[in-house]
């Protein structure tokens, strides 16, 4: 309702309709309007109500009766007013047919109403009650900043308020017990209880009755949010599952990962580009959830029942969010969230992006302060895992290739010991043959000498006969010598040709067994530098393994997407299947 009507209390004429920019603009144009902060309207001077009537009245305003008459001329002046709003007073009880110009207007009743109330109840008391529906608004285009909201009251575990008035607090960025609170870390949001001391007041334009807020008890509220927090810790304690998240053992390479957040949310962004950067094969898997206000605690639940009945499927669920005030942890600061993620069958870590102060889940899962501390976390957890099984697969090559370098030193001095073996038998067998040779040779010698000398003694005897017998003699004796020089020339010389011939048959055999044993070791020592991995990388070959370190030997092995770890002759490279 737009209307103009007389103000007695401030002697002004009193503009009052629903806020609309353009209207704010008109009134303004009028000489001497002024804005009544805690009336929350607007009044212009009696002398200015010509001006008010020409440009206002053309906007759907209307005069109340006494104004009227004020603008006809019918009346004068602040007296004229005064009487003429007092003749309507006096004539408002009587009964009067419908539309007769003495008829109650609702913003009369609604006035009347204001009075009664202010009158009748106490200038201020001091209430308490939940906020809901808060909402900061500058002023509405002033310089001002007003807050509005509604104080409910609850039931224990109840959902709907058993009764709710509405707030407003003016001026509240300047209020000093606001400051307080919001210095602490709680602005007064949604959910938060609180202690505050209001005056009565009754809307007249929309005949609503609402409490203005003039002082906030800070200690009653964050004493509240303490208690809350320690009596879901204490009856998670009592049902014995205060460490059962907080005991699961961590997965040693967690990349199949589920995620409770708001979808779109910087917190999102900042765990999710976290992990991607990493270059490791993360399954992420997102189920989106208000993390603040009205239904965050439905959807936390939720979210969490969904990666609980998929445990399988995960190695870890992640509840992260971003930065805010105290307050905003109300949400992770339940019952029923606390035990949800206390029996959780998948190991759960928070991040909810509070530096300052702890929520229950803080207290029953692996925190961490931020979102992108959680992702940061992850990725070093995985990355142990590579760095192990890179190290171990770098210490089984290596171990590999000093077992090979080892076979073949082992084989070259085998080889070696077997030359020298060789060597030495066949000089052993050459001096032998040697020592029998000059043995045979001084027993033949030692033969023939003695032969020759016995020859010698009977020759001298039988010289002694006859010239002739002796000459036959001499002749046969020297015949026979020569037979036996002869004889004893032939087995010197077969004695000889039966050495040498030994001789080389044994130089011959031991050459062939060295060469045999030769062949054999060089060929061992082929098959076992064929066997080394860096021997057939070096021939253009590459071994390539999956992301469980498995070598690959099929491409029905490896899917679109995979990692792959390649190991070249010289370094190693990263690659992703397309």
């Amino acid at each position: 309702m737009k209307i103009l009507e007389w103000w007695a209390e401030k002697g002004r004429i009193r503009v009052r309709f629903p806020y609309d920019a353009v209207l704010v603009a008109e009134v303004k144009e009028v000489t001497g309007r002024r804005w009544h902060r805690e009336e929350k309207a607007w009044s212009i001077p009696l002398e200015s109500a010509g001006e008010a009537g020409r440009i206002l009245l053309p906007l759907g305003f209307q005069a109340a009766p006494e104004v009227e008459k004020l603008l006809t001329g019918e009346i004068e002046g602040i007296a004229g007013l005064t009487e003429a709003a007092e003749t309507i007073r006096e004539h408002s009880g009587e009964d009067h047919a419908s539309g007769d110009s003495t008829d109650w207007s609702v913003s009369r009743l609604n006035e009347e109403v204001r009075q009664a109330i202010l009158q009748g109840m106490p200038k201020t008391l001091w209430l308490q009650g939940e906020v809901m529906g808060a909402d900061r608004s500058l002023g509405r285009g002033s310089n001002a900043s007003h807050l509005y909201f509604r104080l409910v009251e609850k039931e224990q575990g109840a959902d709907r308020p058993l009764a709710e008035v509405s707030a407003v607090m003016w001026n509240f960025r300047r209020d000093a017990s606001f400051r307080k609170l919001e210095e602490n870390g709680t602005p007064l949001e949604d959910g938060l209880k609180i202690r505050v001391k209001v005056r009565l007041d009754l809307y007249v334009a929309r005949g609503q009755y609402q409490v203005t807020v003039e002082e906030i008890d800070p200690e009653f509220t964050l004493g509240e949010l303490a208690r809350r927090r320690e009596e879901i810790l204490a009856e998670v304690r009592r049902l014995g599952i205060e460490r059962k998240n907080l005991d699961r053992e961590m997965p040693t390479v967690p990349l199949r990962v589920g995620v409770v957040t708001s979808p779109g949310s910087d917190a999102w962004k900042d765990f999710h580009d976290e992990l991607v950067r990493s270059g490791f094969a993360f399954e992420i898997s997102l189920c989106g959830a208000r993390v603040q206000g009205e239904g965050a605690e439905s959807d936390l639940l939720k979210a969490l029942a969904y990666f609980a009945s998929r445990e399988a499927e995960f190695d870890v669920v992640v509840v992260i969010r971003g930065g805010g005030s105290r307050t905003d942890l109300m949400a992770f600061d339940t019952i029923d969230l606390a035990k949800s993620v206390a029996l959780h069958p998948v190991k759960v870590v928070v991040g909810i992006g509070h530096h300052a102060d702890r929520s229950v889940l803080d207290e029953l899962a692996h925190s961490e302060k931020t979102p992108t501390a959680v992702g940061q976390y992850l990725v070093s957890r995985v990355q142990e895992s590579w760095d192990s099984v890179v190290g171990t697969a770098e210490s089984i090559i290596d171990r590999a290739s000093a077992l090979i370098e080892m076979e073949t030193e082992r084989q070259i001095h085998s080889r070696k010991r077997a030359a020298l073996l060789g060597r030495r038998a066949l000089a052993v067998a050459v001096d032998k043959k040697e020592a029998q040779r000059l043995r045979c040779q001084r027993q033949l010698g030692r033969a023939i000498q003695q032969e020759g000398e016995a020859l010698l003694m009977r020759t001298r005897r039988i010289h002694s006969a006859t010239s002739v017998q002796t000459q036959l003699e001499r002749a046969r004796q020297d015949s026979r010598i020569q037979r036996l020089i002869s004889a004893a020339g032939n087995r010197l010389k077969d004695g000889q040709r039966v050495r040498s011939e030994s001789r080389r048959r044994l130089v011959s055999l031991t050459s062939r067994s060295l060469m045999r044993e030769q062949e054999q070791l060089a060929q061992r020592i082929r098959r076992n530098r064929s066997a080394d991995p860096q021997q057939i990388l070096g021939r253009g070959f590459a071994w390539i393994k999956n992301e469980q370190g498995t070598t690959v030997r099929n491409s029905d092995e490896v899917e679109k997407g995979d990692r792959l770890h390649i190991r070249l002759s010289e370094g190693s490279v990263d690659a992703r299947v397309e």
